[in-house]
């Protein structure tokens, strides 16, 4: 079952949508203004999958006690969101 419940996004404010797929245990918010997507896991609040344009690496490495270390690119799918495997992870 799925709840689909109208918010504003956290990213821009525009309207957005948050998605509860209750067979997987799976919260995801998107945004179609911004393109902004959060997957989370409703039992643990582990984020699976995150995608914020307008959020740099590098605005968040000058914040003070954060430790950025570069990572490899990822696989990424055509429209540019990160790719993995949600089943795989066990949420």
């Amino acid at each position: 079952m799925q709840i689909i419940q109208k918010i504003r996004c956290p990213n821009c404010g525009s309207e957005a949508e948050r998605h509860y797929v209750s067979s997987s245990d799976i919260t995801r918010t998107q945004c179609p203004s911004c393109d902004y997507l959060m997957v989370m896991c409703s039992r643990t609040g582990r984020v699976i999958e995150a995608y914020a344009p307008g959020i740099y690496p590098s605005a968040i490495a000058s914040l003070p006690g954060v430790d950025h270390k570069p990572h490899p690119l990822p696989n990424r799918e055509s429209n540019g969101h990160l790719q993995r495997s949600v089943a795989a992870s066990g949420c």
